[in-house]
């Protein structure tokens, strides 16, 4: 995927993170990451971006950049599908180092949590078993590998399906978690940039283990990926990926520990976004500083 640099870095130096509507190219916020906005640019038909404004120096972006490389070419060892994709990084000041992540753009209904509203029950039970195939094909690549562990979040909207070619595509690979001979090979202080100063203790002391290592491990992954329904709005559907999960799983999964885990997820990521925004306050009226990160007002839990 070729881009336009000059252009992006065009997009960046006119951006006002809070006030997306004003930037000086015309862009569409379509969606959030739990750290990144993802958009597209009018003059980039075809095209999502994600913004990750995380890194000090260029140094850091490019280490991150690699580390996404590597992270991208091993799902597809494990028989992960990927769409087309390109990075750029825009250095916008002497300490703000900006990397944008670019994807080819699907249509939105085939979006995983989407799609399932024009499946039948049948293909949304054949979704269900490709989607956990894929899951299940990362945890057989790290069995065989001697050196490589590889995580994957792997709720439905990091999915895509096309009804048409029965194709499967996983969306979510921006933030590279793998490990190489047992260490951990993402810093998850970068994790923590979009996080306030006064709350990254609590953070890190509390949560970001715990929210990291789950993506390594087989139960947890299934667990997040059925509880996320309950984000989508779509319990009436947890019954039968509960159903699918237990034919792969190697231990069963019921809907009271779904309930449980969704209520301690809602919470963390409540608390992450309510500490975000009251640091974009402070950086508004208080530090008089530009806040680097766009936020969503609400998301529906």
């Amino acid at each position: 995927m070729k881009l336009d640099k000059a252009l992006v870095e065009q997009f960046e130096r006119g951006l006002s993170p809070q006030h997306l509507e004003s930037s000086t190219i015309k862009a569409n916020l379509i969606g959030f990451g739990e750290i990144s906005s993802i958009f597209e640019l009018e003059a980039v038909p075809g095209v999502v971006f994600k913004r990750m404004p995380m890194f000090s120096n260029p140094q850091q972006a490019h280490a991150y950049l690699e580390k996404y490389t590597t992270y991208c070419s091993l799902l597809s060892e494990a028989g992960v599908h990927l769409p087309e994709d390109s990075a750029i990084i825009v250095e916008r000041s002497p300490d703000l180092t900006v990397l944008y992540f670019a994807q080819q753009k699907f249509h939105p209904d085939s979006i995983g949590n989407k799609v399932v509203d024009l499946l039948t029950e049948k293909e949304i039970r054949q979704l269900a078993e490709k989607i956990f195939g894929a899951i299940y094909g990362v945890w057989a690549f790290n069995k065989q590998s001697k050196d490589v562990e590889l995580a994957i979040d792997s709720q439905l909207s990091n999915w895509v399906f096309d009804k048409q070619t029965g194709s499967l595509f996983y969306l979510d690979t921006t933030t590279p978690l793998f490990k190489l001979n047992g260490a951990e090979q993402l810093d998850p202080e970068l994790l923590l940039t979009s996080a306030p100063s006064f709350g990254r203790a609590i953070i890190r002391k509390f949560f970001l283990q715990d929210v990291m290592d789950r993506y390594y491990d087989e139960h947890s992954v299934n667990v997040d990926l059925i509880a996320n329904l309950y984000k989508e709005q779509k319990p009436a559907l947890i019954p039968l990926f509960i159903e699918v999960a237990n034919r792969f799983s190697s231990r069963e999964i019921t809907q009271k520990e779904i309930a449980a885990y969704y209520r301690e997820d809602k919470f963390i990521w409540q608390l992450f976004l309510r500490l975000r925004k009251t640091d974009r306050w402070l950086h508004e009226y208080i530090y008089r500083k530009q806040y680097q990160f766009i936020l969503p007002e609400k998301i529906n839990r």
